[in-house]
C-alpha cells in the first residue's frame, strides 16, 4: 500500500494526464475529416447518389481506392489560398479517397497569363506545404503535364503545335490535359474553385448540366472509368473543333456537342441514364454541382450570406464558386466565406490570419 502522500501525487498525474487526453481528443476531434457529409450550414443528408433504371439499389461504393484530381497549369510552384481550400474540402469530405494535384513544372514561363495579384490571388507557399504534410490522402505531382497528352487523339494538338497558338493556353491546356488523364487513369476531375460538400464515391461516367443554358454541359466536373468510350470520341472532337483564339472551344461547348453526337441525341435530360455506342453515362442536374450558377455568382460574394442559398446546396455534392479567381473580396460572413470556414477551416484560418483569404 503506498503511503497516502504518494497517493496524492498519483491521483494528480493522472487527474493532469487525463485532462491532457481530453484536451487532445477535442482537438483532433475539430480537426478530423468527416466522411458524413452532414453539415452544420449545408442542410440534406450524406447520401445523393442516383439510381440506375430498373434497379432500387444505390450505386455502390468502388472496390478501389478513388482517385480525385485537380490541375494548376500556370507554372507556379504553389497554390492560392482558395485553391488550397478546394483540396482541402475534397480531402475532408472524400478521406477514402486519393485527391491528386498536378502542377506544371515544365518551366514554360511564356505559357503564364500574367495578371496583377488581386484578391484571393497570391500564392501561398505555407498554406500549400501545410496541406500536403497534414493531409495523408493529398499528394503533389509535380510534371510536364503535356505529357499526358501522348498516346492520346490529343496529342495532335500538340504536335501541330496548335496548343501554342493559342491566346487563352493555361485554359486550353487544362481543358484537354483533364480529358487525356481521365481516359488514361479514371477518376473525378474537379476545377480549382470547387468547394466539395460531400462524398463523391458515387459519381461515375457523368458530367453536369446548369440551368442558365438549355441542355447546356459544364466541363468543371467530369467522373469516368478510364477507357469509357465517350472519352475516346470527346478527344477526336477537340481535335476537330478547336479554335485558339476561342476560350471554350476545348471545354463546355465542345463537351455538350460532343455528347449530342455520341448519344444521337438534341435534348439533354438529367437523371436518365443514357445508353449510347454500347456504354452508359449519366448527366447531373444543376443543383449537383452548379446550383447556385455563372449568372447568380454575386450571391458568394455578398457580405451576408442569404439562408435561402444554404437551401439551394441541399441536393449539392460541391459548389463551383465562380469568380474566385478574378480578385472577388470575401467577406466573412458571406456565403463563400461562411462555407469556407466549415469545409476547409485550416486554410480558411491560415488565409486570415496572414491577412486575406
Amino acid at each position: 500500500m503506498f503511503p497516502r502522500s504518494t497517493r496524492k501525487r498519483i491521483r494528480k498525474v493522472f487527474g493532469f494526464a487525463f485532462l491532457v487526453y481530453c484536451f487532445v481528443y477535442f482537438v483532433n476531434s475539430v480537426n478530423r475529416p468527416s466522411n458524413t457529409g452532414i453539415s452544420i450550414l449545408v442542410p440534406g443528408t450524406e447520401d445523393l447518389c442516383p439510381t440506375k433504371p430498373h434497379s432500387a439499389a444505390r450505386v455502390r461504393k468502388p472496390r478501389k481506392t478513388q482517385n480525385i484530381f485537380f490541375l494548376e497549369t500556370s507554372g507556379e510552384s504553389c497554390l492560392t489560398a482558395r485553391q488550397a481550400c478546394s483540396v482541402e474540402s475534397a480531402a475532408r469530405s472524400n478521406p477514402n479517397a486519393i485527391i491528386s494535384v498536378h502542377m506544371e513544372n515544365s518551366g514554360l514561363q511564356n505559357q503564364k497569363e500574367i495578371k496583377a495579384k488581386l484578391a484571393g490571388q497570391t500564392r501561398n507557399c505555407a498554406i500549400t506545404h501545410r496541406l500536403f504534410k497534414e493531409w495523408s490522402n493529398v499528394k503533389l505531382v509535380q510534371e510536364d503535364l503535356i505529357q499526358h497528352l501522348r498516346n492520346t487523339t490529343l496529342w495532335r494538338l500538340q504536335e501541330k503545335s496548335l496548343l501554342t497558338q493559342s491566346i487563352h493556353p493555361l485554359t486550353h491546356r487544362s481543358d484537354a490535359m483533364r480529358v487525356a488523364m481521365l481516359w488514361k487513369y479514371g477518376g473525378i476531375y474537379l476545377d480549382l474553385d470547387c468547394l466539395v460538400l460531400r462524398p463523391l464515391y458515387c459519381l461515375q461516367n457523368t458530367v453536369g448540366l446548369v440551368d442558365f443554358l438549355a441542355d447546356w454541359v459544364e466541363n468543371g466536373v467530369m467522373a469516368f472509368e478510364a477507357g469509357h468510350p465517350f472519352l475516346q470520341f470527346l478527344m477526336k472532337y477537340m481535335v476537330f473543333a478547336f479554335k485558339p483564339e476561342e476560350y471554350i472551344s476545348l471545354g463546355p461547348a465542345t463537351l455538350t456537342d460532343s455528347i449530342k453526337y455520341f448519344c444521337d441525341r438534341t435534348e439533354l435530360p438529367a437523371e436518365e441514364w443514357f445508353m449510347c455506342r454500347n456504354s452508359s453515362m449519366i448527366l447531373q442536374p444543376p443543383r449537383a454541382f452548379y446550383a447556385i450558377n455563372n449568372r447568380r455568382q454575386n450571391a458568394f460574394y455578398h457580405p451576408e450570406a442569404d439562408p435561402s442559398d444554404y437551401e439551394d446546396l441541399r441536393h449539392s455534392y460541391l459548389s463551383h464558386i465562380y469568380d474566385a479567381g478574378n480578385g472577388r473580396s470575401v467577406p466573412k460572413k458571406s456565403l463563400y466565406g461562411m462555407l469556407a470556414q466549415e469545409f476547409c477551416p485550416t486554410t480558411y484560418q491560415m488565409a486570415s490570419d496572414e491577412g486575406e483569404f
